[in-house]
């Protein structure tokens, strides 16, 4: 039931979206510029573009010198080369969102080689940490703007977000004789579907990369909010869980029941 509820928000909020029309005057949920940000993720940004858009090698050589220098402490960039950084804005709008589950490994891969008793497995020792890690700065700031985002429509009042603080880190699998076990991590999220639109300056030459370039780059990203998440028992052959990998050593018993 609390599902069918979830998909019904979601879906409220998805027709309150923008429709993605370029006359239309939307509103960016994030931007990075020169401001908000170091010069080296702009470059990075940048350089990207650079490698997407790119017809000679020649060319695309050229910059990749440029972003290298630039990016160096140690040299101060020209008038036009700081105008290219200051100018240059990236912008990230909401196109979709779909609750959906990400399956995670949280143990080793046991099994239990002791004929006359059953071993215990239970998750690795705050392990969601590690699942629940993200893999750059923006990835990390863009899961706090949704999170305030979504906060602002009332569909959403009743969801708490990063809900972990009770996880069921005394779960006990208990594994049969030449059975194998693993532990894995359901996290329940939100996924959303972010245009990600680079709109280069000028200044920073790209037609002589690619005569053809609009001064636009779009290109489509996933993020992940995480609501809440649950270990559980997976038994059997997995694609992290084999009898060529599985562990028996140190186990641990679960005494004869009397």
């Amino acid at each position: 039931m609390n599902f069918l509820i979830i998909i019904f928000f979601i879906n409220s909020v998805i027709s309150t979206i923008p429709d993605p029309n370029p006359s239309y005057q939307e509103h960016p949920i994030f931007k990075i510029t020169s401001k908000t940000h170091d010069k080296s993720i702009i470059i990075d940004f940048l350089q990207n573009v650079a490698n997407k858009i790119t017809i000679s090698p020649t060319n695309l050589s050229k910059f990749q010198l440029w972003s290298t220098s630039v990016s160096s402490s140690k040299v101060s960039p020209t008038l036009q080369e700081q105008k290219c950084i200051e100018n240059t804005i990236i912008k990230y709008f909401i196109r979709s969102l779909k609750l959906t589950d990400k399956i995670y490994e949280a143990s080793e891969c046991r099994i239990n080689l002791n004929p006359k008793m059953k071993s215990i497995l239970q998750p690795s020792e705050n392990i969601h940490n590690l699942i629940l890690r993200d893999d750059n700065l923006i990835d990390t700031q863009l899961k706090y703007v949704l999170i305030d985002e979504f906060n602002r429509y009332e569909q959403f009042k009743q969801f708490k977000f990063n809900d972990f603080e009770y996880l069921n880190y005394n779960l006990n699998c208990l594994i049969d004789f030449q059975q194998l076990m693993q532990v894995e991590f359901k996290e329940t999220v939100i996924e959303v579907n972010l245009e990600q639109r680079v709109e280069v300056d000028d200044s920073c030459g790209f037609l002589n990369i690619n005569s053809n370039f609009i001064g636009t780059s779009i290109d489509y990203i996933f993020n992940y909010v995480p609501l809440n998440g649950t270990f559980y028992c997976r038994k059997g052959k997995s694609k992290s869980c084999n009898r060529a990998i599985a562990d028996s050593s140190n186990s641990r018993y679960k005494l004869p029941e009397l």
